[in-house]
Order: structure tokens, then sequence, then C-alpha cells
């Protein structure tokens, strides 16, 4: 058996060829890759309901872990060895972050200062709402109007509680998440 055949096709750009060497170095790729992504775009089927494939997705987590090699310009390999030093991450996680459409991860400090004012507004909230529910209780039966209009600032209030529980979730996560082992 001989050695494949590589599938070659020769176009005239008409034109065409300044513009596609632009976008393809803006795509950081070459104009070959970048034509081969089109053409795969344009003979993909055309399903409205067609989803990505999760499966690749359910190796991300596994313990395994594999070394690889990458080629990159001294300064890009500097960038991303700051980068991941000011978020206080090793390379390979902050890597892995950038790979899972994570933003990358925050410096630890700056992390602990945003869960921090995020808490301090919530302490904020937290005494208005005792506000509102002392006034609540001294409100008689009939006084139905002020009682909806107290009932209905609780209720924002409540939304801006689950605000903040959700922003301090998030970032208790990545606290967790981007800490080195000790």
């Amino acid at each position: 058996m001989g050695k494949p055949q590589r599938d070659r096709v020769t176009i005239d750009l008409r034109g065409l060829r300044e513009p596609l060497q632009t976008r393809a170095l803006a795509n950081q790729m070459t104009p070959a890759a970048l034509v081969r992504q089109a053409v795969l775009a344009y003979l993909a089927p055309k399903s409205v309901d067609q989803k990505p494939d999760p499966k690749p997705l359910k190796y991300v987590r596994e313990k395994e872990v594999v070394k690889v090699t990458l080629r990159l310009s001294a300064g890009h390999a500097a960038l991303m060895n700051y980068q991941a030093r000011i978020a206080n991450v090793s390379q390979s996680i902050y890597l892995a972050a950038l790979i899972e459409g994570a933003p990358p991860p925050k410096n630890h400090a700056q992390a602990v200062a945003a869960l921090q004012a995020s808490t301090n507004r919530l302490a904020v909230i937290s005494t208005d709402l005792s506000a509102y529910l002392r006034i609540l209780h001294t409100v008689k039966p009939g006084a139905s109007q002020e009682l909806e209009r107290y009932r209905a600032g609780i209720k924002t209030l409540n939304q801006d509680i689950r605000r903040h529980l959700g922003t301090a979730a998030q970032l208790v996560a990545e606290l967790r998440a981007t800490r080195r082992p000790q």
C-alpha cells in the first residue's frame, strides 16, 4: 500500500488573497486552515436543533494528568507565566480555565476583597430588612395598601440578597478552584 494522497484544490481567489491573509492572521491561523474551516462550515448539516457533542467535556475534570508541550512566542510564554502568577495559580490551572471558557482566574486578594465588599453590602441590606420587618409588625390590620408597599420593599431586598448570594457563591467556588494546594 502506498502513501495516501493529500486532498488538494487550487482556487483562484480573484483578489481575495489579502483579505484572506488578514483574516487568517487575525484568527491566528494559516490561510489554508481558514479555508478548510470555511469549507467545513459550508458543508455542515444545517439542522436547527443540532447541538455540540458534550462527550469531550466528561473528561475535563478527570484526575489523570498528562504533560502537554506548547510552542509559544517568548512574549506569550512570559505573559502566561505573569498572569498565572498574578492569579496565584499554576500555569496548568490558568490554561485549563481558559480552555474551559472561564474567565482567567482572579488574583486571590482581589477575589477576597470583592467577596468582602459584597458581604458588606449584604449587611446593609440585612439592616434595612430588619427595619422593614419591625414596621410591618406595628402596622394595623386595616392598612393593607401600606402593608403591600412594605412587602414590595421586602421582595426587592430579598432579590438583592439572592443576587449577592449568587455572586458570593461564584467567588467562593473560584477561590477554591484557583488556590494552589499548600
